[in-house]
């Protein structure tokens, strides 16, 4: 009995610290298949709970968690591939990562298309739908709907630029500094912030080939920055170096306390 309460006590935070929904829809599906009494016992009946919580938790995320997210005002971002502002992976949206205020949505469609045709915004984390002061795992900041990461720009060997991530979660994959640039990374790390570089050690590159595209990533920072919605940029400072940057001070260093910001973008109202 106690091992069953805490078999189900860990999955229930697990499923809500990962997606914020899950543990509640967890619950409901344990109190349907507690009312229902269905004999689900063997490796085809596992197989049967395992779609029906799937099922549930699509149903769930379609239609209940859009309508709360509404009241928290927070609105999902577009999911399509074929979207001028599109996710990294499937997994931000299936974990209800990708809400975000109206503002920062406005703010971010707007960007999009005020870039070249051939140019995409590829979104990464954001927040949650529900509840202010509710932090994302991985992101203690990305809890009231004004906060989201955005992926660089890449090219190819034939200077081709390729809307698409370098690592599965789109995160960890570094563009470091070149000699006579600031190098912020080995400043933290000497400072004692052993964390600072530990996404990188964390991260497979699937295409060390690709190469960070100047011109698109100084056109997307320079476009957010001029945004007058737009409150903070965060990157690191030898990359607000190499695009030329300076100017801008809304694009600002975040503290050695975060992680390194040239495999990502953060962007904040």
């Amino acid at each position: 009995m106690f091992l069953s309460v805490l078999k189900h006590a860990l999955l229930f935070l697990i499923l809500t610290a990962f997606t914020q929904t899950g543990g509640l829809v967890y619950l409901l599906y344990l109190l349907i298949k507690k009312r229902n009494q269905s004999d689900w016992s063997g490796i085809l009946g596992k197989l049967k709970q395992l779609g029906s919580f799937f099922v549930l938790y699509a149903l769930f995320n379609l239609t209940i968690t859009p309508l709360v997210a509404k009241y928290f005002n927070r609105v999902p971002m577009p999911i399509y591939h074929e979207s001028k502002l599109k996710p990294a992976n499937a997994f931000i949206w299936l974990a209800n990562r990708h809400y975000v205020k109206p503002q920062l949505k406005k703010l971010l469609l707007e960007t999009a298309q005020s870039l070249p045709s051939e140019q995409s915004i590829v979104y990464l984390d954001a927040n949650f739908p529900w509840i202010d002061g509710f932090p994302m795992t991985g992101h203690l900041s990305h809890d009231d709907g004004e906060k989201i990461d955005l992926a660089f720009a890449y090219k190819n060997a034939e200077g081709k630029l390729l809307n698409t991530v370098r690592s599965l979660s789109g995160y960890g994959i570094t563009t470091p500094p070149k000699a006579g640039e600031t190098d912020q990374p080995s400043q933290c790390e000497a400072l004692g912030y052993w964390q600072y570089s530990l996404p990188l050690a964390l991260t497979y590159d699937r295409y060390p080939e690709y190469q960070f595209d100047y011109q698109a990533n100084r056109k997307l920072l320079q476009n957010l920055a001029l945004n007058t919605a737009t409150g903070k940029i965060f990157i690191e400072p030898h990359l607000k170096e190499r695009l030329n940057l300076q100017w801008f001070t809304k694009i600002r260093f975040h503290g050695c306390q975060a992680v390194r910001h040239d495999d990502h973008i953060h962007l904040q109202l």
